[in-house]
């Protein structure tokens, strides 16, 4: 005892000694600097803790770590020599899609060509497409119009309002007034009928889902500042929600709390609870998760939000054309919409089971109020007063018209008879997967969007395999898996998809080779690499291969 009291003794001497030193230094400046000192110092430290922490709730703190060590000259050559090995793998698939009868065109020719010889050099390049035909495409989703009566018709509208801009309203007032009975009919399906009197279910369209999103991240997040003057936004999400939630975030510096789902595949109601504080702006549920295609406990999620007075999204942009009516049809479908307490936004994609031409989508607010907060006006311009609903300024009327014409065009008739049939492919298509050894079905799906994994078989091998046999399926990760959503230019070949994946997977039974073949390898990589730097940086390189014409010399 006597020891360590000596001991402690002797640091409480060396801790004096140091403490008077370092006061004395201290004592020949004058209070003024040292209080200013102190004041520059705490800011900077906390602006470097801030930073950390908005940075590793984007990428987390693992990302961090990797991306420190991977910087290690030893460890960076190693993790460059990988990546150059996967980077090849990946032109070599980029290459097999490109037409080598159809040079790439590098500079404006110096004289145009005539109209004929334009338009069929333009069908030409369609040979490297995927060939698909109304009820018989092969593809996971990306085609959803069904019928080429409809399509004319689609076609005929656009074509005559290809010049319409509804950023000139005094010019084109009728893409204007479409705009809002599109946005109109939107809300009549999803629950605006349902709202009291006070609320006024609004919105408009977009480009897509992404900018749907966007969008109603970006309103909900000022309207929290103008509310409750947060200036540090924070947003909740599940890992499954759309990969355009984490674009919000990095467009709009929100820090992002990414939750992982229950065992059903849901976003809990009681993570998010863990996760709610003052700087909340705004929590997501997926009605449905584009992944799996189950449905968010939008009841609880949305309560638990208003009791907070925090905004809540919904994002619907698969299910919104979908959804009402699969209830409409018998089937059991969880509250989802306006008509639950609490919901303040909405997405909901037209391009997809509305049946519209790609490029329109819609976004709806439960009030003006929190809408307004989407728009963007310059006041001080010396162009004008200039005002836009969305992120861009002009945008395609021609789109807003085709997309009109197909809501009319089809009623909730032609919607409820698209989406029988879809169901009974969806059906067929679980009771199927569930009579294949080795697969079980990713959650509890409501619509027609079903997830596949297997315990037994490399799933992605199984995927390679069916696209061997002309399928195009929608690769997952965490848990490994693949999906396939059933639309009504797809729901006639679900037979056929079902005996080529019994075949695929026997075939992948026999030979576990098979998994180290086509992107098998890719995405097995992806899903065990730790570091999600690498798996980043070879996306990047990647898009960028998408995003250049094919090298003159075709050398690795």
């Amino acid at each position: 005892m006597a020891v360590g009291f000596a001991a402690w003794e002797t640091a409480r001497r060396a801790s004096k000694s140091v403490l008077d030193g370092a006061n004395a230094r201290l004592g020949e400046h004058p209070p003024t600097t040292l209080v200013l000192a102190t004041v520059v110092g705490c800011y900077l430290l906390g602006k470097a803790l801030r930073r950390l922490d908005v940075l590793a709730s984007r990428k987390g703190y693992r990302y961090l770590f990797f991306d420190v060590v991977t910087k290690l000259p030893l460890i960076k050559q190693i993790k460059e020599r990988e990546k150059r090995k996967v980077l090849v793998e990946l032109r070599k698939t980029f290459r097999k899609q490109d037409d080598p009868d159809e040079p790439s065109i590098r500079s404006l020719p110096n004289e145009g060509l005539p109209a004929r010889e334009t338009l069929q050099r333009a069908i030409s390049r369609k040979r490297t497409d995927v060939s698909w035909g109304y009820g018989e495409s092969k593809c996971s989703g990306t085609v959803y119009m069904d019928g080429k009566r409809h399509e004319m018709l689609v076609a005929d509208v656009y074509q005559s309002f290809v010049h319409a801009n509804p950023l000139h309203g005094e010019v084109w007032p009728s893409v204007v007034k479409m705009e809002n009975e599109i946005v109109a009919m939107t809300a009549s399906i999803l629950g605006a009928d349902k709202l009291s009197e006070d609320r006024d279910v609004c919105g408009s369209m977009t480009s897509g889902g992404s900018e749907s999103i966007l969008c109603a991240v970006k309103a909900s997040r000022d309207y929290m500042e103008q509310q409750k003057g947060i200036l540090w936004p924070e947003m909740i999400i599940a890992e499954s929600a759309h990969a355009a939630f984490w674009k919000a975030a990095e467009y709009f510096r929100i820090k992002l709390h990414v939750l992982k789902v229950n065992e059903d595949y849901l976003l809990d109601a009681n993570t998010v609870r863990k996760y709610l504080n003052s700087n909340t702006v705004l929590v997501v549920a997926s009605a449905p998760s584009f992944p799996h295609g189950v449905v968010d406990d939008v009841v609880k999620i949305a309560g638990m939000a208003k009791s907070k007075g925090i905004c809540c999204h919904v994002d619907c942009c698969l299910g919104g054309f979908c959804l009402p009516f699969v209830k409409e049809l018998g089937y059991p479908v969880p509250p989802f919409d306006f008509s639950v307490d609490g919901v303040t936004s909405m997405s909901t994609d037209t391009h997809k089971f509305g049946f519209a031409p790609k490029g329109t989508s819609v976004v709806l607010y439960s009030s003006p109020d929190i809408r307004m907060h989407q728009w963007t006006s310059v006041v001080d311009w010396t162009g004008g007063l200039y005002i836009s609903p969305s992120m861009a300024g002009s945008r395609p009327g021609a789109l807003i018209a085709a997309c009109w014409a197909s809501l009319l065009h089809l009623g909730k008739d032609g919607y409820m008879e698209a989406t029988r049939k879809i169901m009974v492919g969806a059906d067929k298509l679980k009771e199927g997967v569930r009579n294949i050894d080795g697969l079980r079905i990713v959650g509890d799906p409501v619509m027609g969007c079903i997830a596949v994994m297997s315990n037994e078989v490399n799933i992605y091998a199984v995927g390679d395999m069916l696209k061997e046999h002309g399928w195009h399926v929608n690769v997952l990760q965490k848990p490994p898996a693949f999906h396939f959503c059933i639309t009504a230019a797809n729901a006639e070949g679900i037979e056929s998809l079902l005996h080529d994946l019994k075949v695929a997977v026997e075939t992948v039974h026999k030979d576990p080779g098979l998994a180290s073949e086509g992107t098998a390898p890719i995405y097995g990589m992806a899903s065990a690499v730790p570091d999600r730097g690498a798996v980043e940086d070879i996306l990047a390189a990647a898009q960028d291969m998408m995003s250049r014409l094919p090298a003159l010399n075709h050398t690795t």
